[in-house]
């Protein structure tokens, strides 16, 4: 309780101070005035729809709501006849990692609001590119680069990303960040933090304005509790502070410090081992010290459940098929058909993973009963595709228990509360004006949100069809990594030179990004590697990653005293070639 009380100061303060986020600080009104009249109106509020309501908007506000026979239209004004017709809030999603194909994607499926988890100058140029009408797109939210300890699979460090080696630097580097959420909405922090790392975040994070979301390894969600997360993202951390078998509990941790984990079926496999007396204290835990949970359940659990996989990859097949859609690289058609390591599991592990599913669904149902704040997200450019995932999410939520209601609450002013952007999330006069206009009821079936009519995003009606000539002026390579299968990378070769022709050669090939796949091509030739098993960085990774490759050279082709170019090959998806090393022969 003290803990929420001196976060609530914290952030109150700034706020008090002026320094909200730009999104909140768009004019009141502006020249062209809208009306929607004759739907019902869901607000997000989660009060008692209205029907026949009028919903006047005035430049990019709402201005007024109330009942048909109550509000008068201003003469002049658009009108837009909406009977039959239902209103929410536009939707948010919570876990976005940003590419610069989206937007279209985002748009015609609702999503006025996407936050990018992790940011930087490219994402705000992306944020202003859409602010300022130079392509149509959601509005993007920001998070501050992840912050973090060594992770294993680590290549290094870089300026942007520095490992976290006291409570001092946690706190310098959260101020690098500056005040208030002019240019970061949240602060983001990632596995392998040590427990006192995390609340140095937090309460430097709150002492500047900003709430932070974690996606939790080595802490388990009851430790980043009671250091003060505001979220936790992915669900991660629930299982292992929910298991009572230690030995379970150790593997779990020992997978989930990858980071990437919560993208294989292993960790939701995990989730079979769930206590339900320990998830039970949980749930009480998380909801008395005010932890939103952004479950992700269409990324972590719902791809991993055959029933879902079938539909989604019908669904997501005729979205390949649309020419119309033809910008987006192969690079992320091969994710999102990624199912390969759910047909490795043995029947025994699939019907853990099915167990798994179903203890998780259960713990996000107590949790949304008990109080729960539910974010929505999906983790998006993980393996989901923007737009359409948030609908399979909130479909997710109302499955393990959560009503319509909540389920669009969770995609809209839960999302933005946590945000603290009070301008959105709700219907409400003076909100900015960011709504949906469906053809069926989403109260009574939540599938309902997929049928939209129009979108409207800061006053105005969006496009929502897409467009094969779509360009995005500031474009970015797909950098999404995931380890589907890493770009390898060669430090050093053992030996680096032969004195002897004509015999085979056993070659050692150190460096990162090694895995069971890798090939080998030596002098244009490609030749099998054996990866050295000791140097397996982590035995329960789905494509377990090495240090080490050995390759039989065979005679032919060791004939001739010069230079060899040796490079390492990963195969789709992802993957790539390494960079090139010389073998030398010499007398």
């Amino acid at each position: 309780m003290l803990k929420n009380t001196a976060r609530a100061l914290c952030l109150g303060l700034i706020v008090m101070a002026g320094l909200s986020s730009p999104q909140a600080q768009e004019n009141l009104v502006g020249a062209n005035r809208l009306v929607i009249q004759g739907a019902t109106l869901i607000s997000g509020t989660g009060s008692t729809p209205l029907q026949n309501a009028v919903v006047v908007i005035e430049g990019n506000r709402i201005t007024t709501v109330g009942p048909a026979e109550q509000v008068s239209i201003p003469p002049g004004t658009e009108i837009i006849q909406a009977e039959g017709k239902f209103i929410i809030p536009g939707l948010s999603d919570m876990h976005v990692h940003w590419q610069s194909w989206m937007p279209e994607l985002f748009l015609a499926h609702g999503v006025t609001s996407a936050v990018d988890l992790e940011s930087g100058q490219w994402t705000h140029e992306q944020r202003d590119l859409i602010r300022d009408g130079r392509i149509q797109g959601p509005r993007i939210f920001t998070a501050t680069n992840s912050l973090y300890g060594r992770l294993v699979w680590n290549y290094g460090e870089s300026p942007s990303r520095p490992v976290l080696h006291s409570t001092d630097m946690a706190r310098r580097m959260v101020r690098r960040y500056g005040p208030g959420r002019e240019l970061y909405n949240v602060t983001k922090t990632y596995t392998e933090l040590a427990p006192d790392h995390l609340q140095a975040i937090v309460e430097e994070s709150h002492r500047l304005g900003r709430k932070v979301i974690g996606h939790l390894g080595g802490i388990d969600a009851r430790q980043a509790a009671r250091v003060g997360i505001d979220g936790i993202a992915h669900g991660a951390g629930i299982a292992l502070a929910s298991i009572a078998d230690p030995v379970k509990a150790e593997e779990l941790r020992t997978f989930v410090r990858m980071g990437i984990a919560v993208d294989f079926p292993m960790f939701l496999m995990y989730h079979a081992y769930m206590d339900p007396q320990k998830a039970d204290e949980l749930v009480e835990l998380l909801v008395a010290e005010d932890v939103a949970i952004e479950f992700e359940q269409v990324n972590t659990a719902g791809r991993w459940v055959p029933k879902y996989r079938d539909a989604w990859i019908a669904e997501d097949r005729k979205y390949f098929e649309d020419p119309n859609l033809s910008y987006i690289g192969s690079d992320h058609w091969d994710r999102i058909f990624y199912y390969e390591p759910y047909d490795q599991l043995t029947e025994r592990e699939k019907e853990l993973v099915q167990q798994g599913y179903d203890n998780r669904k259960e713990f996000l149902g107590k949790f949304a009963r008990a109080g729960g704040k539910v974010l929505a997200g999906c983790d998006t450019a993980s393996f989901v595709l923007p737009g359409i995932c948030l609908h399979r999410e909130l479909e997710l939520l109302v499955e393990a228990g959560m009503s319509p209601m909540q389920a669009i609450q969770a995609a809209t002013v839960n999302n933005f509360e946590f945000l603290q952007e009070p301008d959105l999330g709700t219907l409400e006069p003076g909100k900015l004006a960011d709504l949906l206009i469906l053809r069926e009821d989403p109260l009574a079936d939540i599938r309902n949100t997929r049928n939209i009519d129009m979108v409207i995003k800061n006053g105005q009606i969006q496009d929502t069809s897409y467009h094969s000539d779509f360009v995005n002026p500031k474009d970015r390579p797909f950098l999404v990594s995931g380890f589907i299968n890493p770009l390898p990378h060669i430090r050093v070769l053992y030996p680096m030179s032969t004195s002897q022709l004509n015999r085979d050669l056993k070659l050692i090939i150190e460096g990162t990004g090694l895995a069971d796949e890798s090939m080998v091509e030596y002098d244009g030739i490609t030749l099998k590697a054996t990866p050295v098993k000791s140097t397996l960085i982590k035995e329960m990774m789905f494509n377990p990653v090495y240090t080490q490759l050995e390759v039989t050279v065979p005679a032919l082709l060791l004939n001739r005293y010069g230079s060899y170019r040796v490079v390492v090959k990963n195969p789709k998806p992802q993957g790539g070639v390494s960079n090139a090393v010389t073998f030398f022969a010499a007398p």
